[in-house]
C-alpha cells in the first residue's frame, strides 16, 4: 500500500464517495489510488469551483465534502473559496498537493507556505509529516471540520509521502468525534427562566444552526417555548430582505438569544439600533466571546456546542408550562408579509423584466424537493427575498459572489433525483461559467437562470448613491448571450426578452434533461430594502 492508497482508504472509511478536484503534478498519485476503488473524481475547470462544490456538499449533507487540488498556484486558487465555506459554517476538507519533504525549504517547485496561506480562512491547517500518519491526518481533519461550529479544514500532502511504499500494514482509522461541550444545568435553568420572563423573546440562528437536523431541534424548542427563531445568514444582516417584515421585529424584542451566532457585523455587534437599548441579550455558542462594547448587556454567555445545548433546552423545557403570546404570531405574520407593491411588479409585462416578474415564473417550478441555489448581487437579493419553498443555499455571510454554479453542481451530485435551480446575475455567471462544461461532462442537469442587466449592478447602485449618475463608471458589461455559451458546451440554452417568453423558456429548460441556461434580460433595479414602517422598495 502507498501513502496515497492509505489516504483514499481512509476517505472511504469516512463515507466519502466522491472527491471534487482539479488535476496537477503533485496529486496524480491520489488519482491513481482511486482506480478500482468506489470513490469518484468530479473533475472541475477551476480549483475554486472544487472548493465551492465541497462546501455545497457539506452544507447539504452535514458530512464534510472533500476538495483535492495541486500545490502552489492550484492551492492558492482554492483558498479564496474557503472564506465562503468558513462564513457559511460548512464542514469540508481541502487536500492540497505539496512539495516533497526532502526539498522543503530549498525553493522546490511550487513550494509556498500553504498551511500559512490557508490558516486565516479555516478552522485548522497543517502539513502531513509521515506516510504512515496520513490516515490519522484525514480522521483528524474530518473530526475538526464537523465538530462544534462546522467549518473548513486544510491538509497539505507532500508528494513523497503520497508515493511512499508502506511496508507494514496500517490500520485505517475509524471516524471520530471531538469532545462536545455541554450546557451546565445552571445555564439551562437560567436560559429557560429568561424565556419565561420575556414578553417578546427572539432566537437568532447562525448558518449551521439553520440547517437540517440542527434546525429541526431549534423548531422543537420553538414549538415548546413559543419563542420564534430567525436565521441570520445573509451578508446584509439585520437588513436581509429575505426576513421580510420580521426584520422590523428585532428592535422590539426584549430578549435576544444568539444561538450558534456570533455577535458580529451582521447583527451590528449587538448594539442599537439592531436591538433595543434595554433588551437583554444571551449567547450560547462554541465560542461565547462577545464584543467588549456589548459585554455588559449579555445576561448569559455560555461556551457550549449549540446543537447539544439546544437539545438540552428542549428536554428541560418539556418539564415546564408555556403560554402562547401574540408576539409569536406577530413575528410569523411579519415574516410572511410582502410589500403590497411587489404583486404589481410580479405581474408586470414591461421589458426589460423586473426581477420579481422573473421570480414569479421561477416560483411555479419550486417544489418541496427543489434545491434552490441563489447567488449574491442585486438580482440574487430579489430572488432570496421573493422565492419560497424547497431547500435554499445562498452566498452567505462572506458576501461573496460567483459560487452558485459550483454549489448547484454539488447539490445535484448529492441529490441526483431532486431538481436543482441556480439563480445568478450576469456578472456572477462569469466567475464559473466553464463549470457548465463540468455539468455536461458529468450529466448534471441543473437549470441556471441568469438575470442579465449588462452591468455589475450592486456596485453601480453604490456609485449612484455616493457619486451620482454622471460619475458611475467601469461597471458596464455587454448584454452577452450566455445561453449560446452553454449551448456551445453541449447544454440547453434559452434567451428571454419579453414576459410572454419567460414561462415557456423555463419549462423547456427544465424538460430538456440537460444542463441549461435561461438568459433573461432584466431591469437593473436596486435590491429590495425593508424599512421600519410602511412597506419596502
Amino acid at each position: 500500500m502507498t501513502g496515497a492508497a492509505l489516504l483514499v482508504e481512509t476517505l472511504r472509511t469516512h463515507g466519502v464517495k466522491q472527491i471534487f478536484s482539479l488535476s496537477g503534478n503533485q496529486i496524480l498519485s491520489v488519482y491513481d489510488a482511486t482506480i478500482g476503488r468506489d470513490i469518484a473524481l468530479v473533475h472541475t475547470r477551476h480549483e475554486a469551483a472544487a472548493t465551492h462544490m465541497a462546501d455545497g456538499w457539506g452544507r447539504l449533507t452535514e458530512t464534510p465534502g472533500v476538495a483535492l487540488v495541486t500545490a502552489g498556484p492550484g492551492h492558492l486558487n482554492a483558498v479564496s473559496a474557503l472564506y465562503s465555506a468558513l462564513m457559511a459554517e460548512s464542514p469540508m476538507v481541502l487536500l492540497s498537493g505539496h512539495a516533497p519533504r526532502a526539498q522543503r525549504g530549498r525553493g522546490a517547485f511550487q513550494e509556498i507556505d500553504q498551511a500559512g496561506a490557508a490558516r486565516p480562512v479555516v478552522k485548522a491547517a497543517w502539513v502531513a509529516e509521515s506516510a504512515e500518519g496520513l490516515g490519522n491526518d484525514i480522521a483528524r481533519a474530518f473530526a475538526v471540520a464537523n465538530s462544534g461550529r462546522p467549518g473548513p479544514v486544510h491538509v497539505s500532502l507532500p508528494g513523497d509521502l503520497l508515493e511512499a511504499k508502506l511496508t507494514e500494514p496500517i490500520a485505517v482509522p475509524p471516524p471520530t468525534r471531538l469532545e462536545v461541550m455541554r450546557l451546565p444545568d445552571a445555564a439551562i435553568r437560567r436560559m429557560l427562566d429568561l424565556f419565561a420572563e420575556a414578553k417578546r423573546p427572539l432566537i437568532l440562528l447562525g448558518p449551521a444552526m439553520a440547517r437540517a437536523r440542527r434546525r429541526q431541534i431549534v423548531d422543537r424548542l420553538g414549538e415548546i417555548t413559543r419563542v420564534p427563531a430567525l436565521v441570520m445568514e445573509s451578508p446584509r444582516g439585520v437588513n436581509d430582505p429575505a426576513l421580510h417584515g420580521a426584520a422590523s421585529c428585532l428592535p422590539d424584542a426584549d430578549l435576544v438569544l444568539l444561538l450558534g451566532k456570533a455577535a458580529d457585523y451582521s447583527v451590528r455587534f449587538a448594539q442599537p439600533p439592531a436591538f433595543a437599548p434595554g433588551a437583554r441579550l444571551a449567547r450560547i455558542d462554541i465560542d461565547a466571546m462577545t464584543p467588549p462594547s456589548a459585554s455588559e448587556r449579555f445576561v448569559l454567555s455560555v461556551a457550549a456546542d449549540p446543537e447539544i445545548a439546544t437539545a438540552q433546552l428542549v428536554d428541560a423545557a418539556r418539564e415546564r408550562a408555556w403560554q402562547r403570546s401574540a408576539w409569536t404570531d406577530e413575528v410569523a405574520q411579519a415574516r410572511a408579509t410582502l410589500p403590497a407593491e411587489w404583486a404589481a411588479h410580479a405581474r408586470a409585462d414591461r421589458a426589460p423584466l423586473h426581477p420579481l416578474r422573473v421570480c414569479a415564473a421561477i416560483q411555479r417550478h419550486v417544489r418541496d424537493e427543489t434545491l434552490l441555489v441563489i447567488d449574491g448581487g442585486e438580482f440574487g437579493q430579489w430572488a432570496q427575498a421573493a422565492l419560497d419553498g424547497g431547500t435554499r443555499l445562498i452566498n452567505g455571510l462572506s458576501g461573496s459572489i460567483g459560487s452558485a454554479i459550483p454549489l448547484a453542481l454539488a447539490a445535484k451530485v448529492a441529490h441526483p433525483g431532486r431538481p436543482v435551480v441556480a439563480i445568478v446575475g450576469d456578472g456572477t455567471f462569469g466567475f464559473h461559467a466553464m463549470e457548465m462544461d463540468t455539468a455536461v461532462r458529468y450529466r448534471l442537469p441543473i437549470v441556471v437562470i441568469v438575470g442579465n442587466d449588462a452591468r455589475w449592478n450592486a456596485e453601480h447602485q453604490l456609485q449612484l448613491q455616493h457619486y451620482g449618475e454622471a460619475r458611475a463608471v467601469a461597471c458596464a458589461l455587454l448584454p452577452t448571450r450566455y445561453d449560446r455559451l452553454v449551448e456551445g458546451l453541449g447544454g440547453h440554452g434559452e434567451h428571454v426578452e419579453r414576459a410572454e417568453e419567460l414561462e415557456p423558456a423555463l419549462a423547456r429548460a427544465v424538460a430538456s434533461g440537460k444542463p441549461a441556461c435561461v438568459n433573461v434580460m432584466i431591469d437593473g433595479v436596486a435590491a429590495p430594502t425593508y424599512r421600519r414602517g410602511p412597506g419596502a422598495h
